[in-house]
């Protein structure tokens, strides 16, 4: 079981976290590229300028990209994942963007409604929420119907479950050739006879899809994709009218830092464990905060700080629970803290 998600920041997918490196909440949150360039990630928070992880972004000059068109911050809501370029000053608190960016991880049919007011199936796959999760255009989870259609910001745990920050109703039905169902996540069991592969249990027919940045135009196992559909979702298959090769927009440069909350994905040992899907190892001075490193073990919630070494693997300077009482009450504290700002801005 996931620890509490009340700071859990992050857009998304496993690889694409890897992507758009998810960051601390009531840190720095920060990791730095080649060029020198800030990389915070994390949930929206408040607005009078953006802020995530408890740094308040000046966008004035900034460009604004939502699922990859360009937009203005008006598109943008509390809860969803995000990442900022850009700078940040020397106390932490206060930065300046270059570039905001969103990628939701899942748009489309609601395909079995709520049971529980917790838990909810979008395109054959299991969303989860907490009483951090913020819905936009519906109050519960019960009250969104078989056909609804949603869009889903959040991230998966070690067991592919969906974890989300915020939902959105977008409509209340889906209509063939003019709406759309859109789901990112890594094949597998692909069939190239068929031209059928899986994203988790839902599955896609690519046999007539526009296949975008594929080496030879051939999709494979392994792969992470975003995959795109005009047609509803029928008996489980999604007929694919666009499937695009997702990769890396940031690369973890040797000696680049990292400040990255999420949940541990893969385990092994403390010197060999993914968190968000990137690689992390801990040594002798690695220091353990609200917690031992007997503690780390799958869908534990962490932050952890360090610097990538030349093999990509992030060494981690410190890793802190999340979830522990002190780090709640911080928490609150933060979020206090936002809200008196929020007031002052006139939010």
């Amino acid at each position: 079981m996931i620890k509490n998600l009340k700071q859990l920041p992050l857009i998304l997918s496993v690889p694409l976290i890897s992507s758009l490196l998810v960051a601390c909440g009531g840190g720095s949150g920060v990791s730095t590229t080649a060029d020198g360039t800030n990389i915070t990630s994390g949930r929206i928070t408040g607005f009078g300028s953006i802020i995530v992880n408890g740094i308040r972004f000046d966008v004035d000059d900034a460009t604004f990209r939502k699922d990859d068109v360009s937009s203005q911050q008006s598109d943008f809501q509390i809860g969803e994942y995000i990442v900022i370029k850009g700078s940040i000053d020397e106390t932490g608190l206060n930065g300046t963007a270059t570039e905001v960016i969103f990628k939701d991880l899942l748009e489309g049919q609601v395909t079995n409604v709520s049971v529980d007011g917790v838990s909810i199936e979008v395109l054959g796959q299991t969303i989860s929420t907490d009483e951090s999760t913020v819905f936009h255009g519906f109050t519960a989870l019960t009250d969104l119907i078989e056909g609804s259609i949603v869009e889903v910001s959040g991230i998966k745990d070690a067991d592919g479950m969906i974890i989300a920050t915020s939902i959105e109703l977008e409509d209340d039905s889906f209509v063939d050739g003019e709406s759309e169902n859109e789901i990112k996540g890594i094949i597998s069991d692909l069939n190239a006879t068929l031209m059928t592969f899986q994203i988790g249990n839902l599955i896609i027919d690519y046999s007539s899809a526009e296949l975008d940045d594929f080496d030879n135009d051939l999709p494979v196992d392994g792969q992470f994709v975003e995959v795109k559909s005009d047609q509803a979702i029928s008996e489980n298959t999604l007929v694919a009218t666009k499937v695009e090769l997702e990769e890396d927009e940031i690369s973890s440069d040797s000696d680049s830092e990292m400040d990255i909350e999420g949940i541990v994905t893969r385990y092994v040992s403390a010197t060999d464990f993914d968190v968000n899907g990137i690689a992390i190892t801990t040594n002798e001075s690695t220091k353990f905060e609200h917690g031992l490193v007997t503690d780390l073990a799958l869908n534990v919630l962490v932050e952890v700080e360090g610097k990538f070494n030349d093999s990509g693997i992030l060494i981690a300077e410190e890793v802190e629970f999340e979830g522990s009482d002190d780090d709640s009450d911080d928490s609150d504290d933060e979020e206090d803290e936002e809200d008196e700002e929020d007031e002052i801005d006139g939010i």
